[in-house]
Order: C-alpha cells, then sequence, then structure tokens
C-alpha cells in the first residue's frame, strides 16, 4: 500500500494497527516473524513493540527454542488490558458476564430480579452491573463497554424497542434502560446477539442460520459473517414462523408460530411439573412417552430448517438454553429429518451445537466492544 499523501502520524497509527493486529490474530509470534509477515522493517517493529508494550497491549512471555543463534523472544497480547461486560435481561432474571480480548468469559452470574420498564428497575440494572464490572475488573478504565441483550426487536436508530411483547416494554427508550449505567452502552436483540457469539470462533461459518433454543424461541441470519437486521430491524424471526396453520396461539397474536412448539417453555409446557433434567433423563432411557414428546419438538425444529433453508442453502448453529442436553445423536435425528424429503436429500447441511449456552446473548452483547478495541488500537 501507498504512504503518499499520509502524515508521518497517520503512517505510525497504521503501523501500530498492522503490529498489534498481527499478534491478536497469530497469538504469540516472535519479534522476527512480524517483520516478515508484515514486510515491517526490524527497526519500525521494534519501535512499535515497545510502545504497544508501554502502553500496556502486549507483553513477551517467554522464548522460542533456539535454532543456534539467540533465542527469539515469544510476544502476545494482554488478553486482560482491556473487559467488556454483557448483560442479557429476561423477564424474571438478569445474566451477566464479562470477556476479554479474545472473547473469553472470565466471569459471568445470574441475579434474579422482574423486569419492569421503571426507574427503579433501571436503578437496580445500573447498580448491579457497576457491581460485577468490579468484580471482574478493578480498575473501571479497563472497562470498555458494556453490551445489553434484549428480548425486543429495536427500531433501526435503537434508540428504542420498536417491538417487546415478551417484555410489555414496547416503546422503551434505551437511554432509559442505560442511565444508570456508567460505560458506553449498546444494545441488541438477544438471538442476535447469540448469533454473534456463537460465529466468533467460527470464521469459517460465512452464512448460517442460528436458532436460539431459549425460554422463548430466538433466531437470527448471518450473512458474509454479519449478522443480518434486515430494513427494519425483523430479520431473521424465524421463530414466527407459522409452521401448523391455526395451531397453538403465539403471544405475537398469530397462531401456529414455530415459538409454540419450539421454544423450552412450549417443552416445559408439555412435562408439566417434571424438571427437564428429569426429562432428559427419562429421554435417553427410551422412556417411550418422555422419547415421543421430544422427537416431535425435534422434528418440528427440523420442519423450520428445511423451510429456511428453501430461501438461505447455509449452515445451522443451535444455541441457547437447550444445547447443553442434546447429543449427537439429537443432531442425526434432526439431520436425517430435514433430509428425509427428495428435494432436500442431496443437501449438505451442518447441524452445529453452539458453545455458550444460556448465556450466549450476553456475551454476544459484549463483543462489539471487544471487536472496536481491537480494530481501534
Amino acid at each position: 500500500m501507498s504512504n503518499s499523501g499520509m502524515t508521518t502520524i497517520e503512517v505510525k497509527r497504521i503501523n501500530r494497527s498492522k503490529v498489534y493486529q498481527m499478534i491478536y490474530e497469530k497469538r504469540v509470534i516472535s519479534k522476527q516473524e512480524l517483520a516478515q509477515e508484515l514486510h515491517m522493517g526490524l527497526t519500525t517493529v521494534t519501535q512499535n513493540l515497545k510502545a504497544l508494550e508501554e502502553d500496556g497491549w502486549i507483553h513477551r512471555t517467554g522464548y522460542y527454542e533456539s535454532t543456534g543463534g539467540r533465542k527469539a523472544q515469544a510476544i502476545e497480547i494482554i488478553p486482560n488490558a482491556r473487559t467488556a461486560i454483557g448483560a442479557f435481561i429476561l423477564k424474571r432474571s438478569i445474566l451477566l458476564t464479562a470477556v476479554d480480548l479474545y472473547g473469553n468469559v472470565i466471569a459471568k452470574k445470574t441475579v434474579a430480579e422482574t423486569f419492569s420498564a421503571t426507574e427503579p428497575y433501571y436503578q437496580f440494572l445500573g447498580k448491579e452491573i457497576m457491581r460485577f464490572a468490579n468484580h471482574a475488573e478493578s480498575n473501571p478504565d479497563k472497562i470498555s463497554g458494556v453490551g445489553i441483550a434484549i428480548q425486543g426487536i429495536l427500531s433501526p436508530d435503537r434508540s428504542k424497542i420498536q417491538y417487546g411483547k415478551l417484555l410489555q416494554h414496547t416503546g422503551l427508550d434505551i437511554v432509559d434502560l442505560t442511565r444508570y449505567i456508567p460505560y458506553p452502552c449498546f444494545t441488541e436483540h438477544d438471538s442476535k446477539a447469540a448469533a454473534f457469539a456463537e460465529i466468533w470462533d467460527q470464521p469459517q461459518l460465512s452464512d448460517a442460520i442460528v436458532f436460539l433454543l431459549n425460554r422463548n424461541l430466538g433466531s437470527a441470519l448471518v450473512i458474509h459473517g454479519e449478522v443480518h437486521q434486515g430494513k427494519s430491524m425483523h430479520s431473521g424471526t424465524i421463530e414466527h414462523m407459522c409452521i401448523v396453520p391455526d395451531g397453538k396461539p403465539c403471544y405475537c397474536g398469530g397462531r401456529g408460530c414455530l415459538e409454540t412448539y419450539c421454544s423450552a417453555e412450549s417443552l416445559q409446557d408439555q412435562i408439566q411439573e417434571h424438571s427437564l433434567e428429569v426429562f432428559f433423563a427419562s429421554v435417553r432411557e427410551n422412556e417411550p412417552q418422555s422419547k415421543a414428546i421430544w422427537e416431535e419438538y425435534l422434528s418440528n425444529l427440523a420442519a423450520a430448517i428445511r423451510n429456511v433453508n428453501t430461501v438461505m442453502d447455509s449452515d445451522v448453529i443451535l444455541s441457547g438454553f437447550l444445547v447443553p442436553y442434546l447429543t449427537e445423536a439429537d443432531l442425526e435425528f434432526l439431520r436425517q429429518k430435514v433430509t428425509e424429503l427428495p428435494f432436500f436429500a442431496e443437501r449438505n447441511i451442518t447441524i452445529l451445537l453452539g458453545k455458550h449456552g444460556e448465556f450466549a446473548p450476553a456475551i454476544g452483547a459484549a463483543l462489539p466492544f471487544v471487536k472496536r478495541t481491537v480494530e481501534g488500537i
């Protein structure tokens, strides 16, 4: 790239960013390797390493094995140089998480509190986030921001909740929700935040359909590595796809939505007083009634996967609360159900389990601050 027309300060900033990005990408690297990878002089690399080290972004972590000459020092970023906080607001609880610069979870917590669009709740939220942030990182200057995942569709300018039937908070101004949080804030729909979390460690997935198997079902579309929002922020709301005409009533006002058949709440309604742990134990023991309920659940999910795949031919990620209960046998059952129709038989649909369980939305809400920090160095 030509530096023509750039000031010395701009060139230095670009070089600094290149050096840090390469260390971040490689995880561990030597000065000599940096110079080779970036086609940069050793003097320039040395100057940038010195500045990054003085600013607390990188450190030397040891030496490579000698190849006959002087041992090369191993250089890594400092993952906890900044910490991002994520909060997932649910009807009766708040899930909190803290992540480092690689998106690794360093702390998490569940707080029992019923949501209400009121000043006392906003104060409580701010207090709990501050308490949690202080526990995760003693230096407030190292908190890069707070991401909030919430069950509601945001307005295109992200200033308010334009649809919030589940929490009864349609019209909520985001500035009210975040008023008592003394850090930069970012708010995202819960399933889209979860999708961002699940693709963070899987950059090879350019496109994906994400199902958030939470107490209320969620979903999102990933296109070219980005979570798709749509012109009115409604993209990916597969949970309101009708799979049973005139079926069970849904909170959206429709009937037969996927939400009413594949949410964890719909599953809980069928097993009634039994806990999910007891239910899945009986499924694995092949108890007929439990097995029939579970196979019906998976069959409905497979139908949704087929339907969406007619529009977007891509891999599928299952995320959220129910994921820890799923087995490889369940995934195989899903694959067989998806491909049992001749039209789908030749499709190579990969179904993956997400890595973050019910905390996925909280983690995904925090990650934009990680991305912003890393790209801004």
